[in-house]
């Protein structure tokens, strides 16, 4: 039955958590001991994420709804859960995405005004209400398009939310490539490209000069950063909207694509082709208003 099945809680990991508790990264806790402020901010930020953490699984204890904690990517087959819940901000909301495939996700921001939180339906100051909503059937997720990354013919997981960075492994290093749209082919040097879903064009394709998209549609966009050519020249292909035909050919020795931020990369081989696709498994996601 829908109410025997748990909930997959997905949790964000504050900065001192992880270089502090776990890694006990002695730079990092020396700097801690000679600035106050930082030191101050950091388990700020370790302390609501805590508390924000406990209210919620009390709330869902309360409710006598079961829950399971991640342990890492692929927490077992998604069917298994009525709900994925990510407490944190959007970081950990992506990071909730690729668990799910037809279980509905829903992010809830653990420290508004400091976390980004474009896709969480609540917060610390409302989450009851928004999940006692979902729960009683009384808030329906939206929809939204993800993007299927296959490499040499290869689909790759997870299906993406917002976006891939392909580019040379150094940051310092030029990339090569071959990219095609339909009939328009050339080889470009640049700092990488950015290929992106309606969901990611307010992300790290924005701030590189991308256009917002609307959030309902199921075209991706493309944009090459820093593009190199020669002086009175251009690319044709430095920007564009496309639902299919897009591939890029890494022609540089050693890249990589980023998917959804740094956590998940892909090394590829020179020669190596990228093709973005419409995903067949969209994102159920349940957002503000």
């Amino acid at each position: 039955m829908e109410h025997d099945r748990p909930v997959l809680l997905v949790t964000k990991k504050s900065f001192y958590e992880v270089y502090g508790l776990e890694r006990k990264d002695a730079g990092f806790l020396a700097q801690l001991d000679k600035d106050r402020e930082l030191s101050d901010w950091l388990m700020a930020d370790y302390e609501e994420n805590r508390e924000v953490i406990a209210a919620v699984e009390s709330f869902l204890a309360l409710r006598e709804i079961p829950v399971v904690r991640s342990l890492g990517p692929k927490s077992g087959a998604d069917s298994q859960y009525r709900l994925i819940l990510a407490v944190g901000g959007d970081g950990t909301l992506l990071a909730a995405s690729h668990e799910a495939v037809t279980t509905p996700v829903v992010g809830i921001n653990s420290r508004p005004g400091r976390s980004i939180g474009y896709f969480c339906a609540g917060d610390r100051t409302d989450f009851p209400v928004v999940l006692d909503a979902i729960l009683e059937g009384r808030m329906f997720p939206a929809t939204l398009s993800r993007m299927d990354i296959h490499v040499n013919g290869e689909r790759k997981s997870p299906p993406v939310l917002n976006d891939i960075l392909y580019c040379a492994d150094s940051p310092a290093a030029t990339s090569v490539y071959r990219l095609r749209l339909s009939e328009v082919e050339e080889i470009q040097r640049s700092s990488g490209v950015w290929i992106a879903t309606p969901a990611g064009s307010t992300a790290g394709i924005g701030a590189a000069g991308g256009r917002k998209m609307n959030l309902s549609g199921s075209s991706m966009q493309f944009l090459v950063r820093e593009p190199y050519v020669g002086v009175g020249t251009r690319y044709r292909l430095e920007h564009g909207m496309f639902s299919e035909g897009l591939c890029l050919t890494s022609l540089t020795p050693h890249a990589s694509i980023y998917v959804d931020g740094s956590r998940i990369a892909f090394e590829l081989n020179y020669g190596d082709r990228i093709e973005p696709r419409v995903s067949a498994a969209p994102l159920r996601i349940y957002v503000q208003g």
